[in-house]
């Protein structure tokens, strides 16, 4: 778990399906010089990543939702402010249903609607998350000799090739923090498979896991990209669907975060500028 700034005023924060929370370090520092130390955020690495990962199952959205709630225990909160990456915005979402009395308002950074994809109806849930996150479930399962290599592969990605290549520094702490080591020496990403299987099965294909934010009515920020996981266009939500959700959901309020894709709405320059306005705001 990581935490920025000292203050009082504190967001938890939920990372993305292969990430960990240095994902947030961007936006956490920018968070704490915009407001001047008033406001912290804390991220924690949810379980099968990182520092968490060898945290045993049950695995899941709901799983990572209670997480969250202990982090808000050991902080000695009542209740706080959520915010959310990718399946990060599923998991802050069904915390906000599931524990209702203890989340206030939500940040939403290109995640927590539901996903609009055809998929089969009996598809399996590995080849579902496979078909929305390819590259970063593939990456599971490959190896590198060295730390560096590992690197060298996320430099390589699509999503920061350039003019995004140039928010890489901002990257490339959480990458170095996600490579594990094996016994013969090679390095892998630290992700649990069957997590990420599990976890992204319930926000793909489980329309009661990916669906909480149809039935909460905390006031929720949905930052979103117009760009993909591959800096494709359009992003996990075309503009459409951004109408459609906001004239159904009165409590969802959007804002385009433009020149962005679904890595650097977070971790590029502009995206952190934006996400941590809007978590400033919650305060305000």
């Amino acid at each position: 778990m990581g935490r920025w700034g000292t203050g009082d005023h504190i967001v938890v924060a939920s990372h993305g399906i292969t990430a960990n929370h240095m994902s947030w370090d961007l936006v956490g520092r920018k968070l704490v010089e915009s407001t001047e130390g008033d406001v912290s955020l804390v991220a924690l690495d949810h379980r099968g990543r990182a520092g968490s990962a060898d945290i045993p199952g049950p695995f899941g959205l709901g799983a990572h939702a209670d997480d969250l709630m202990s982090v808000l225990d050991s902080l000695g909160l009542a209740s706080a402010h959520l915010a959310g990456h990718s399946m990060g915005g599923f998991v802050v979402a069904l915390a906000a249903e599931r524990h209702l009395d203890r989340v206030e308002q939500l940040v939403l950074v290109d995640g927590g609607l539901p996903f609009e994809i055809d998929l089969p109806p009996d598809i399996d849930p590995e080849q579902a998350v496979g078909a929305v996150i390819g590259p970063a479930l593939a990456r599971l399962d490959q190896r590198w000799g060295n730390e560096d290599e590992y690197v060298d592969f996320f430099v390589q990605h699509p999503a920061f090739q350039p003019p995004a290549n140039q928010w890489w520094p901002a990257a490339e702490a959480y990458v170095r923090y996600d490579a594990a080591h094996d016994s013969d020496g090679q390095v892998r990403s630290s992700v649990n498979k069957d997590a990420v299987i599990a976890d992204g099965g319930a926000a793909i294909i489980d329309p009661e896991s990916s669906s909480a934010i149809d039935r909460i009515a905390n006031p929720t920020t949905l930052l979103w990209s117009p760009r993909g996981l591959v800096d494709q266009t359009p992003g996990l939500y075309p503009k459409a669907q951004i109408v459609e959700a906001t004239a159904r959901l009165p409590h969802l309020c959007p804002e385009l975060v433009d020149d962005t894709n679904h890595y650097t709405i977070l971790v590029g320059d502009g995206g952190a500028d934006a996400v941590a306005s809007a978590l400033a705001a919650l305060f305000v």
